[in-house]
């Protein structure tokens, strides 16, 4: 089956004007957000943008093998970028205003970049989770903390380019870069909340509840402007709540965190292959992992996530990829702390996963 690679083949000449802005579209711009353009574009130029065929020229003499997206993005990143800055489609487009901030004293991570298209219009995509293991905590701190850094950032970034543009908005982002686009735009003063036409959470996770029921938030899923899409057997975007309707697409993948991989989603033509409800195994993570994070107390979730980390800390790894060198050794290092912590720590672990454990087998029993 065809994924974004194969659209950009097939339709990467056809202009905007033959072919309006879709789905697959915002997929695409929203993993450009993983590319570091730092020597490139400087934050904050939206008077002096540039074009994006440039900008890759540009990123070729920095990166001429291109980069290392490290252990959760595929490689193919790279044939992503340079496909994107050499079609048709996408090549005039404008490119401005990179912000990155990475802080292990804060556990924040985030960056986002700007396109501008021919209308004026401009596509604001959100940096997801990248290999650091800060920018992992921080996720897991979604579901206790409200707001994290990153949702802040994502707010004053959304509201510092709406005052440099005057035209309509679409933002979006794959993974936690989702959840931080429908954030900033919930969070957005009104009158830029009234220019936005879509923000797209792409497999990003949901919200807790104080963001659900907010003004911003509830305006904006009301007038059906926040797009979730989720694969099949989603588990990311399962994770915490969504009001909103999600749009449940095929994924070439079958185990249900492999479909996270956006490169495995199939497209036809200019839009993804939909499904009708999630995979058995889709319900499953919903039903189990929202049963489980509702049962556990604000206090029990902070310390799932400090002991957690912790121990992977405790290995000496800053990153997915330092964790998965010299796996033994990283085990080694990983029971010695378990073995490190106190009784109470210990047994209160072993219950949360224990739980998890429990309620997924109830749910097999009873779906069965």
């Amino acid at each position: 089956m065809a994924n974004i690679i194969d659209y950009l083949h097939w339709r990467g000449d056809l202009a905007f004007s033959a072919s309006p802005f879709c789905e697959v579209d915002n997929l695409i711009l929203s993993m450009l957000s993983l590319v570091d353009y730092g020597g490139i574009i400087a934050d904050d130029v939206l008077p002096s943008p540039i074009k994006l065929s440039d900008c890759y020229k540009k990123y070729k003499e920095i990166h001429p093998n291109g980069e290392e997206f490290g252990a959760i993005v595929p490689v193919v990143m790279n044939d992503l970028f340079e496909l994107v800055a050499k079609s048709a489609r996408f090549s005039d487009l404008y490119v401005t205003s990179y912000r990155e901030k990475s802080s292990e004293a804060e556990f924040a991570q985030f960056a986002a970049i700007t396109f501008v298209l021919p209308d004026n219009s401009v596509f604001v995509s959100y940096r997801g989770t990248d290999d650091t293991l800060n920018g992992w905590r921080e996720d897991f701190n979604l579901s206790f903390t409200y707001p994290v850094v990153a949702q802040k950032m994502a707010a004053e970034y959304l509201t510092d380019i709406a005052s440099m543009v005057g035209g309509k908005i679409r933002l979006g982002g794959h993974s936690k870069g989702g959840h931080l686009a429908i954030f900033a735009a919930a969070f957005a003063p009104k009158n830029v909340r009234e220019r936005i036409i879509t923000a797209y959470s792409n497999d990003g996770p949901g919200f807790v509840e104080e963001v659900i029921e907010s003004e911003g938030y509830r305006e904006l899923s009301d007038c059906g402007k926040l797009a979730v899409i989720v694969p099949q057997s989603s588990v990311i975007g399962m994770l915490l709540e969504h009001s909103e309707d999600y749009t449940v697409i095929e994924s070439t993948m079958s185990n249900g965190l492999f479909q996270h991989d956006p490169f495995s989603w199939s497209v036809i033509g200019n839009r993804f292959v939909h499904s009708e409800k999630l995979s058995k195994s889709g319900e499953m993570h919903d039903a189990v992992l929202g049963k489980w994070l509702g049962e556990m107390s604000v206090d029990q979730r902070r310390e799932f996530t400090e002991t957690m980390f912790g121990i992977i800390e405790s290995t000496g790894a800053k990153t997915l990829s330092d964790f998965a060198v010299d796996g033994f050794g990283k085990l080694s290092a990983a029971i010695r702390a378990i073995g490190g912590m106190d009784k109470e720590t210990r047994e209160n672990m072993t219950k949360i996963v224990r739980r998890l454990a429990e309620v997924s087998v109830e749910w097999r029993k009873n779906n069965s």
